[in-house]
């Protein structure tokens, strides 16, 4: 299996230059864009064995580390398999865009929620950039609901970093926990005003300012909330 067959046809000269500009990392960015990186995951996991397709993938570059997460994240495997490959993937994540979209791929968690939030959790407590943006990124997407809505809050509460891309994930599970559940989620930024991160607080409130699914009155609110 030659994997650049499936990919150089869709190189983009110009895409390649957008995406560098926006997205810091170490790998080498070749110009390919995620649609077409998810059609060709579901193309080779059509036709190809999971690891068969991982053992193929050259590191080296952005486009081949971000079609291992979307193989991985779609692969049909069982629950433990899963994640040994999460596993084995997360200390490859060097920045947001891989982080972020890997996380949005792994819908198999809808059906797995107590399981994986315990797996989650040594990733949460750990030192590095992107094991802990990979946490709250996960907590954002399948965990703000009516059950895990308190302990997503008190998470993003306890998460005490210095990482850019740490505090703008934990502005951002704020700005989604104030979409789906205002008026729990203001009650909580107020009572605890003073032991959030000052800057991440105020842009959770930016966010929810900027969202559509806010009301205008409701933003009103949040503008009298920031802290000067």
């Amino acid at each position: 299996m030659n994997i650049s067959d499936y990919l150089n046809p869709y190189i983009d000269k110009n895409y390649k230059l957008f995406h560098e500009r926006i997205c810091q990392t170490e790998y080498e960015i070749i110009g390919i864009k995620i649609p077409i990186l998810r059609k060709i995951s579901k193309l080779l996991l059509k036709d190809y064995n999971t690891y068969e397709i991982l053992n193929s993938l050259n590191e080296n570059y952005y486009e081949y580390v971000m079609l291992q997460g979307l193989i991985i994240a779609n692969a049909k495997v069982n629950f433990e398999e899963k994640l040994n490959l999460i596993n084995k993937f997360i200390p490859k994540i060097d920045n947001w865009a891989i982080c972020d979209i890997f996380c949005g791929e792994l819908k198999f968690i809808k059906n797995n929620e107590e399981k994986f939030l315990k797996y989650i959790l040594s990733y949460l407590e750990s030192d590095k950039e992107y094991y802990k943006r990979f946490s709250i990124v996960i907590l954002l997407n399948y965990y703000i609901n009516d059950e895990y809505i308190d302990f997503v809050l008190n998470k993003m509460l306890g998460i005490k970093s210095d990482y850019y891309y740490v505090k703008m994930a934990i502005s951002w599970c704020l700005s989604i926990c104030l979409i789906k559940y205002f008026d729990k989620t203001i009650e909580f930024m107020n009572t605890n005003k003073n032991n959030f991160d000052k800057w991440t607080y105020n842009k959770a409130l930016q966010k929810g300012i900027e969202s559509f699914r806010i009301s205008k009155e409701n933003k009103k609110t949040l503008q009298n909330m920031k802290i000067k």
